[in-house]
């Protein structure tokens, strides 16, 4: 199963589902919190399965592959699955408000120890810089650190969990040119040495990421192009726990393959990128050393991904989560696990049936299973953050809402604490502001 904390809390898992009757007949599974998500069953793309309700607190699978290209027995089987009663632990709490740079709608969570760290970047001071909030995981608040503080364009910040604490990537214009910076942080989020500049070019960097690989060593992906709109290509470096390059950047992806934005994970003894290009979700193994194995891949069956793709991998393999867009109009999660070498080992799913709506999926893996938070939309512009439980397999099992807010923001984050608390972590706004969030959830 995908992360070492599934067996640390794997106990968390051994109580029925979240409170609620259930019906005895085999309707589509439904939100069990009580949010307005029941539907029908959707038309189900080819390899894929759709879970029903059993009635008894166990769920039915069906396979609803038209080519039946999954591991499983196309006739109904009685699952278990679940989470127990999950609920907000505190009010969640707004770190930052920018009225100022609305543009770059990113926020980042990682996890070291029993620490939370929150990265964005605000214009709070009439120019963009980095900050990180460290918040310890059985703490009603935390504290924030400043990393950056220059005349100069900072964005796209990104964490990865080190044994000791933290590094975080961003890109700067400091010198004239989008180049690509690391800094680490220790366990409690503070900087703990100096900036790293990585590249040094006159061409662009954009969408760092940043991954741990065990012990103090990470790695950064970043894409490069002429900023011309041009194809781009991608490139991954492992860094030293002080930020420092280990070697030269390897390239990650190859033509025709050309990524507009990246997720980044650990996979086996080196990690995997993942992303959308034109409505196919690649994923493409790496070396320790940040070199590619073999070719992309593709994860989903339609070509109708929309919005980035999320990772939640390890050393056996893992779930990737993705937006797809059904008939061209409503939004939807999807997930599919992949095993160790990043082949696809399991169906399709469907995480938000009809008629909820879902975008910009965050995962990792959870207990037995995994939890994808994101954002729902309604069409008078409000959202909620939405975490959705699913089983190793990427069955549904259950939901919750964590707050309000609005349509736009980008992708939600999470990271998940060997005591069972998460961190959730978001952008919220409008056209002209935006603010970044957080709220912690423990399942009991």
């Amino acid at each position: 199963m995908p992360s070492a904390a599934h067996s640390v809390l794997t106990a968390l898992l051994a109580a029925p589902l979240l409170a609620g009757s259930l019906l005895a007949a085999p309707l589509l599974v439904a939100s069990l919190s009580g949010c307005g998500d029941d539907g029908h069953p959707p038309t189900a793309p080819a390899d894929m399965s759709i879970y029903f309700d059993a009635g008894d607190g166990g769920r039915i699978r069906r396979d609803a592959s038209s080519d039946d290209g999954g591991p499983f027995d196309p006739d109904a089987e009685v699952v278990d699955g679940g989470v127990r009663g999950c609920h907000l632990e505190g009010e969640p709490l707004k770190l930052a408000t920018d009225a100022i740079d609305h543009s770059v709608r990113l926020v980042d969570v990682a996890l070291s120890g029993t620490t939370f760290v929150v990265a964005w970047t605000d214009a709070r001071t009439a120019v963009d810089d980095l900050y990180v909030y460290g918040w310890p995981a059985a703490e009603a608040s935390g504290t924030e650190h400043r990393v950056t503080e220059d005349y100069s364009l900072t964005r796209d910040a990104q964490l990865g969990a080190r044994a000791d604490g933290f590094m975080v990537s961003w890109v700067d214009n400091l010198t004239g040119s989008y180049e690509l910076y690391a800094r680490p942080l220790d366990a409690m989020g503070a900087p703990s040495g100096p900036a790293q500049r990585l590249t040094n070019n006159l061409l662009r960097e954009d969408s760092p990421r940043v991954t741990g690989l065990g012990g103090p060593t990470t790695m950064v992906a970043w894409l490069e192009s002429d900023g011309s709109g041009g194809p781009s290509v991608t490139y991954a470096l492992p860094l030293d726990p002080t930020g420092a390059a280990v070697g030269t950047p390897a390239t990650a992806t190859a033509a025709p393959r050309s990524p507009s934005e990246l997720t980044l994970s650990r996979l086996g003894t080196g990690a995997a990128l993942a992303w959308n290009e034109s409505g196919s979700v690649y994923l493409q193994p790496l070396t320790s050393a940040g070199a590619m194995i073999g070719l992309a891949t593709p994860i989903n069956t339609e070509a109708n991904a929309n919005g980035s793709a999320a990772l939640a991998l390890d050393d056996t393999g893992g779930g990737v989560a993705f937006g797809v867009r059904v008939g061209g109009a409503r939004p939807e999660i999807r997930m599919r696990t992949v095993g160790p070498t990043g082949a696809t080992r399991g169906p399709e799913a469907i995480l938000t049936p009809p008629p909820s709506t879902g975008a910009d999926p965050t995962i990792v893996a959870y207990a037995t299973g995994y939890v994808v938070a994101y954002r729902t939309s309604a069409a008078d512009g409000t959202g909620m953050i939405r975490l959705v439980f699913a089983t190793y397999n990427g069955e549904y099992s259950s939901s919750m809402d964590v707050a309000e807010t609005t349509a736009i923001g980008g992708a939600p984050r999470i990271a998940i604490a060997a005591d069972g608390r998460m961190l959730i972590a978001w952008m919220s706004g409008d056209l002209t502001s935006a603010a970044v969030n957080a709220a912690k959830v423990v399942c009991e």
